[in-house]
């Protein structure tokens, strides 16, 4: 028998819920999938006892009542909210901040191995949350779930770690309410996870983790794209006379491909990203095409766009501080500019779910769906980022991956014209050819 424990922050709140008929509809469910109930009283009831102990494989599923909607952006302040401490094993928060909110599994510091980060712009509330994590040391996995949507791609593959044993979780006092729903000392697959959720919770939410109800479409720009704005075929050192690395990046040519990579690939160093530029300014509205294919096992893919200066100079002009590839001087620095990840696959962050979309200054992560180019993709893929104005998508391969309407007010005004850029984290090796931006003419524009 699996060990259920329903505690909802105190004992004498259980004592309650056996007086309504929710209560006994909650036990008939639990009944009927095999479960038990168990609440262990303590000097401190925030402290439940498991019957089977956790270790090197483990799975424990709760419940989150949040006390209100969270949302990052300039005007957020800071929060962090506590929800769990399994001693020896792990913690469980929710944090708030102006650039992003993340749902956080942070391995005690004995444990050696990657914690499971989660960003989102926003949580939505008041609103019940099913939350589960699973792991299997010894055969590099590790996972987490919201409603039965997957934390990380599956199949990701880990090193091995040690886990020692736990014995009780901890509930921390503070704005959430959460309930212990099970634990047991094995890994739970996908399907067994998603069978243990609610079926009216079941995928409730998912946008948040980049999974949609419905395909997005992909915008239909054809009747107003206009003159070809710049053309570079990538594919050998005159295609890219003009362009600024930024970082310690290199360059080869081969075969029609335009290589990129950094000279300092080592995953310890602070350095080591690159950012390409190329030299045209565009405008606000545009459409860019390019093709594309991976050649390392890590590393991950931004573009940047509309960049410039914070008092809208040229992002090369003397009187900007000089950049390295450092992300900082980009995403909160002196400059401007959108971007997007389309590919994440970095050593401290395998499997990653979402293709991102920040707004800089302030790195505030405005959206996200699901990965333009998912790790282990060898194939060639063909990027197109259509810029209407305030309207951003980002396509791969004919399918839509980001998406965001900018209404110029949660994160500032709308970004004009600018740069864009290729940026690659230090671990990064790519091949690009074909870069291609049209005008894009506004609705009802002569052609």
């Amino acid at each position: 028998m699996n060990d259920h424990v329903i505690s909802r922050d105190r004992l004498g709140d259980i004592q309650a819920m056996k007086r309504s008929a929710g209560f006994f509809l909650l036990t008939a469910w639990a009944v009927m999938a095999g479960w038990s109930f168990h609440a262990t009283a303590q000097q401190n009831d925030s402290v439940v006892k498991f019957k089977e102990p956790l270790g090197p494989q483990g799975a424990i599923s709760f419940r989150i009542e949040t006390d209100q909607e969270y949302r990052n952006g300039p005007k957020a302040k800071p929060v962090t909210v506590e929800i769990l401490d399994i001693p020896e094993i792990a913690k469980v928060r929710f944090s708030q901040s102006s650039t992003v909110c993340e749902l956080q599994w942070l391995w005690a510091g004995g444990v050696k191995a990657d914690n499971l980060m989660v960003e989102v712009p926003g949580l939505p509330g008041p609103e019940e949350y099913f939350i589960q994590y699973t792991w299997d040391a010894a055969a590099g996995r590790f996972t987490g779930y919201v409603n039965g949507t997957a934390l990380r791609l599956p199949e990701t593959q880990l090193p091995t770690w040690n886990v020692p044993k736990g014995t009780e979780v901890r509930w921390a006092v503070g704005p959430f309410k959460a309930t212990l729903v099970s634990t047991e000392p094995r890994y739970l697959d996908e399907a067994q996870a998603r069978a243990q959720v609610p079926e009216a919770m079941r995928g409730k939410h998912a946008e948040l983790f980049g999974v949609r109800e419905k395909t997005l479409l992909p915008m239909d720009v054809a009747s107003r794209q206009g003159k070809l704005l710049y053309e570079s075929a990538l594919d050998a050192p005159g295609s890219i006379e003009g362009w600024v690395m930024e970082g310690p990046g290199v360059t080869t040519f081969k075969d029609g491909w335009m290589k990129m990579a950094s000279e300092e690939t080592n995953s310890a160093a602070k350095g080591g990203h690159i950012v390409h530029w190329c030299p045209r300014d565009f405008p606000e509205s545009f459409v860019a095409e390019w093709e594309m294919r991976i050649t390392s096992r890590s590393g991950l893919c931004i573009v940047f766009f509309a960049a410039r200066g914070l008092n809208g100079e040229d992002i090369f002009d003397p009187s900007l501080p000089e950049r390295s590839g450092i992300f900082r001087q980009y995403n909160q620095g002196a400059i401007s500019c959108y971007h997007i990840s389309y590919y994440a696959n970095t050593p401290s962050s395998p499997g990653r779910i979402t293709s991102n979309m920040r707004k800089n200054s302030g790195f505030y992560l405005v959206a996200n769906g699901p990965p333009g180019i998912e790790p282990g993709s060898d194939a060639i893929h063909a990027v197109r980022l259509i810029r209407d104005a305030a309207h951003n998508q980002l396509q791969v391969d004919g399918k839509a991956v980001i998406d965001f309407m900018d209404d110029g007010q949660r994160y500032g005004p709308v970004l004009g014209g600018g740069k864009i850029g290729l940026r690659q984290m230090q671990w990064t090796s790519a091949l690009y050819r074909n870069l291609r931006v049209y005008e894009l003419r506004a609705k009802g524009a002569a052609s």
